[in-house]
């Protein structure tokens, strides 16, 4: 039987994919989960419950570091990529030391069944799209969004000449429970439940299309589970809605009862985009997915896990 491989496995989505795929019965057709992170904030985010688990692997390493792929993965698995470098606003990756030609190479070889990749609607860069597709020029403004584009690149080259049946995704930015606290989302929830003033990069104006990692984990799933042929495919994820930085923190400060005063605006950064949104129209049509949760619900509950997690009543 072949396995599910989860590369980025104690990440934000990874987490909250493995508590999605345990509770569904068409998964039983794999044999183990093996699990693979460097554990890179040095906390380990997968629940116990699901390390004990005695068909699932957990490997504290890199999936780029010699001979990994090449050991873990086998004929017809599934693997999930979402293994990502450190790239929040307070540490932005700086720099690129994998080896994407290596670890192709493993899976190639291996004669994987699907590979399900996460890249980023970053890689579009500076734009004033009200609703970016998939052919859409590609113009990274950033090291991490350079990385995820040569990665896809890489990809493309090995669907072409060694059939690697590999899927992309290009997300929008993703909030909910357990993201690591240098993202927007985390950062100004944390922020407001401890009474600390939040910081604004720019004027606020920047319109974002932010998507929750549930919905996010419902479209992965259809992707791993569906017949039809979807490898060498590009698909954005998002959900069609837009909402300006200002107005996303205005709300977080409103529901924990702190006052719309507490924002301090700080330098744009070069290169931000003014605008990222997709309403996903090709995800939708293919898989039949459509995202379900929107923001100010999203964000609402992600508030009250917040507060569940830290002592805190709003």
């Amino acid at each position: 039987m072949a396995n599910i491989v989860i590369a980025g496995a104690s990440g934000f989505i990874g987490v909250n994919l493995l508590r999605r795929i345990r509770r569904d019965p068409a998964f039983e057709q794999y044999e183990k989960a093996v699990l693979v992170d460097p554990l890179q904030y040095g906390v380990q985010k997968i629940p116990p419950r699901i390390l004990a688990d005695e068909r699932v692997c957990f490997e504290q390493s890199s999936i780029y570091a010699p001979g990994v792929a090449a050991r873990i993965v086998g004929a017809g698995d599934l693997v999930i990529h979402l293994a990502a470098e450190v790239n929040t606003a307070d540490r932005p990756q700086d720099g690129v030391g994998d080896d994407p030609i290596g670890y192709l190479r493993a899976l190639a070889d291996a004669r994987i069944g699907r590979l399900l990749f996460m890249s980023s609607s970053d890689i579009y860069g500076v734009n004033d799209s009200d609703d970016l597709v998939e052919t859409d020029p590609v113009r990274p403004t950033t090291i991490y969004s350079a990385a995820k584009a040569a990665f896809e690149a890489y990809l493309a080259a090995f669907h072409a000449s060694e059939g690697l049946p590999v899927v992309v995704f290009r997300p929008v930015t993703i909030y909910g429970p357990d993201q690591q606290p240098g993202w927007l989302v985390p950062v100004a929830i944390t922020r407001a439940l401890a009474g600390q003033r939040i910081s604004i990069v720019g004027d606020g104006s920047a319109r974002r299309d932010w998507i929750h990692v549930d919905d996010v984990c419902e479209l992965l799933v259809a992707a791993a589970l569906t017949d039809r042929d979807v490898h060498g495919e590009i698909f954005n994820i998002g959900t069609g809605q837009e909402w300006t930085v200002l107005s996303l923190v205005s709300h977080v400060l409103a529901k924990v009862g702190r006052p719309a005063t507490d924002i301090d605006f700080v330098p744009a950064r070069r290169g931000d985009p003014p605008r990222q949104i997709t309403t996903a129209a090709k995800a939708r049509t293919v898989f039949g997915w459509s995202p379900s949760i929107g923001l100010a619900e999203g964000l609402d509950a992600t508030i009250t896990a917040y507060q569940q997690h830290t002592g805190r009543v709003g």
